[in-house]
């Protein structure tokens, strides 16, 4: 009878384990969405503000569904430090995944010069503070078509 007890309460907690890992809306630290590091403090807060689970998000833009694509690129973070960083990061890597002719696509002609502003300047940040290979590039030398896009709306 012990036996089964015991056995009984391993899968419990096994089966509690599995549940907590695979579970988006609890945080144990960050993610990994195919190949794309999202830190557990950018799941928070897009949690948080939108109620937008971040990495379902990303995983619908890395495959190429455009309405995430624009939903991922326009989130702002704006007054929350790290977050910010981290989406800049996750926005170059996505790029990087889909291309720059889909990500424009993406955006459609429609943007707004904030909306143009604010998709530049997370960019700017992850490219400058970033963990990619286009460390330290300007927009033009890493993703000319996107900087042309944003910059001239074209």
């Amino acid at each position: 009878m012990k036996k089964k007890i015991i056995i009984i309460l391993l899968v419990a907690v096994s089966l509690i384990g599995v549940f907590l890992l695979m579970n988006d809306n609890i945080y144990f630290g960050g993610k990994d969405v195919k190949g794309i590091y999202v830190d557990e403090g950018l799941r928070i807060a897009t949690d948080n503000h939108w109620g937008i689970n971040y990495c379902n998000l990303l995983d619908n833009a890395i495959d190429g569904d455009n309405k995430s694509i624009r939903e991922l690129s326009l989130l702002d973070y704006s007054g929350d430090g790290e977050p910010s960083y981290d989406h800049g990061n996750v926005l170059v890597k996505l790029i990087d995944c889909i291309g720059e002719k889909k990500f424009i696509s993406a955006l459609g002609n429609n943007l707004s010069t904030k909306e143009r502003n604010s998709i530049r300047d997370y960019l700017l940040v992850g490219l400058e503070y970033g963990d990619t290979k286009h460390k330290d590039q300007k927009i033009n030398d890493a993703f000319p078509l996107v900087d042309n896009f944003l910059f001239t709306g074209d």
